[in-house]
């Protein structure tokens, strides 16, 4: 199977795990367990251009306002849509260590709602947008039904390493989400 195959099937599987934030907060760890690794997609159905001045609260917020005014009609922009919402972020969360665990579920809700200033944030709560404009879908490395895509793309490669390069090698296959800073 080859890096592409395994991008496509990434995609299938991240599709399936579609929901609203409304959904996503009030189930918790029944739709994502915590300490999970893997990666993430948020989408909204709100149309960012016609948004136009998005408020920033602190420096580590994403700059939606920049962002969508620099990037608006550019070819290789994300516009991977399902329903009538369309991807505009994705990252990756999770990693386990001995002195601290940190998870894929616990990176979705630091994108929803953080005054961390060390992290990189949506936001979306704080910015006061309504949350059933937005969705998230995730891959999850950890889930059984993943095991196999997992083996191979873990030789030789640490969690960081290959998650770090399906997210790269995701945005190059399917459009580089708007709001992504890099």
């Amino acid at each position: 199977m080859n890096y592409k195959d395994i991008l496509h099937q990434i995609e299938q599987s991240q599709t399936n795990t579609f929901c609203t934030l409304d959904i996503f907060l009030s189930s918790g760890t029944l739709i994502l367990p915590k300490y999970r690794r893997g990666l993430y997609w948020l989408w909204t159905r709100l149309d960012l251009v016609v948004q136009n001045q998005i408020k920033e609260n602190h420096k580590s917020e994403v700059p939606i306002t920049k962002l969508v005014q620099q990037r608006s009609g550019l070819a290789h922009i994300c516009e991977v849509k399902k329903d009538d919402f369309t991807i505009v972020y994705n990252g990756k969360g999770g990693y386990l260590n001995n002195s601290r665990s940190f998870g894929l579920r616990e990176r979705i809700l630091q994108e929803l709602n953080s005054n961390d200033f060390r992290t990189g944030t949506l936001n979306i709560c704080n910015r006061n947008f309504n949350s059933a404009d937005w969705a998230v879908s995730f891959f999850d490395f950890d889930a059984q039904e993943n095991h196999e895509i997992v083996q191979l793309l873990q030789t030789d490669n640490t969690y960081q390493e290959y998650a770090a390069d399906i997210e790269k090698l995701w945005r190059l296959e399917f459009g580089h989400p708007i709001l992504c800073r890099y």
